[in-house]
């Protein structure tokens, strides 16, 4: 990966629906060239894939918590199994396996806090492998960016 892939990538983040035509005049280059490195970058997986970000508040979503989840049994087996279960509920947005006082982070998001409240119940409670739950509800989101520095 070169400058250009790295401008190219820098582009794609701050807007996916930039052209190559658009890329190359502010490279200096033609649309082919671009068109390639793309291609590139996406067989190679640097580019996992194009999203429309959406406005949370918009769309009644606006409820962000952040679990922080310790397991009984780490055990493979064991951990193996509730990893599974958590990636499989439509809840949870990102899941971490993290170090410190607890072994997982997972955010969800929500529109009201009896929806979160019904979720821990009736979805997460069900999981006998865990230890602890604390969670934070997120009062003001500050700064948010799915971009990577390059």
């Amino acid at each position: 990966m070169d400058d250009i892939d790295r401008k190219i990538l820098e582009f794609l983040q701050e807007d996916s629906m930039k052209t190559a035509k658009e890329m190359a005049s502010k490279l200096s280059l033609t649309t082919t060239p671009i068109y390639e490195r793309i291609k590139k970058l996406q067989s190679s997986g640097v580019i996992k894939n194009y999203v429309a970000l959406l406005d949370a508040d918009l769309l009644d979503k606006n409820l962000v918590v952040f679990m922080n989840i310790t397991i009984k049994d780490h055990q493979a087996e064991k951990r193996n199994e509730f990893v599974k279960k958590m990636e499989a509920l439509e809840a949870v947005r990102e899941f971490y396996h993290t170090s410190g006082n607890f072994d997982f982070l997972v955010k969800v998001r929500f529109s009201t806090i009896k929806e979160y409240r019904d979720f821990l119940l009736n979805d997460v409670a069900q999981f006998r492998n865990i230890g602890n739950i604390d969670s934070q509800i997120v009062l003001e989101e500050i700064k948010y960016s799915t971009r990577i520095v390059l």
